[in-house]
């Protein structure tokens, strides 16, 4: 009895400590995206009805291409097509670029450190009146 009462004091105690280290983590996005990102490498996974597969990607991006992710929610975008941002108050991982017109294209934060910003997004469209899903992704290095 006094084995198994210590061994659930010590899961609970790792548990409450492993969430402790987590929680300042992921708050900390909101922080962590403000500044200047070159993007260096973007993909698009796309997959036909049929299965066949459609791979492109660009890494040739000018230093015009920075985007600068401003405190306010605002974006100076070198590429000029988004001009705000949003960072889900639910799940700060899904952060939504809007462009001109109030589009918003959403994507996942697949990775957020000092020096990268991995970002996906997977959309379903129509292609030849099937659906095409894709998968779109944009590293991007802190400048």
């Amino acid at each position: 009895m006094m084995k198994s009462c210590n061994l659930i004091l010590l899961l609970c105690t790792f548990c409450w400590a492993t969430l402790s280290f987590n929680v300042p983590f992921q708050q900390s996005y909101k922080k962590m995206i403000v500044g200047k990102w070159q993007p260096v490498l973007s993909t698009a996974d796309g997959i036909e009805a049929d299965g066949k597969r459609t791979v492109q990607s660009n890494s040739k991006y000018s230093s015009n291409d920075i985007m600068q992710f401003n405190a306010d929610g605002s974006i100076i975008d070198g590429g000029q097509l988004y001009f705000s941002y949003s960072l889900d108050p639910d799940d700060d991982k899904i952060l939504s670029l809007f462009e001109g017109g109030h589009y918003e294209r959403k994507f996942e934060i697949a990775q957020l450190d000092k020096t990268t910003m991995k970002i996906v997004m997977k959309e379903t469209d129509k292609y030849r009146g099937e659906p095409f899903h894709v998968i779109w992704t944009i590293i991007f290095k802190r400048k």
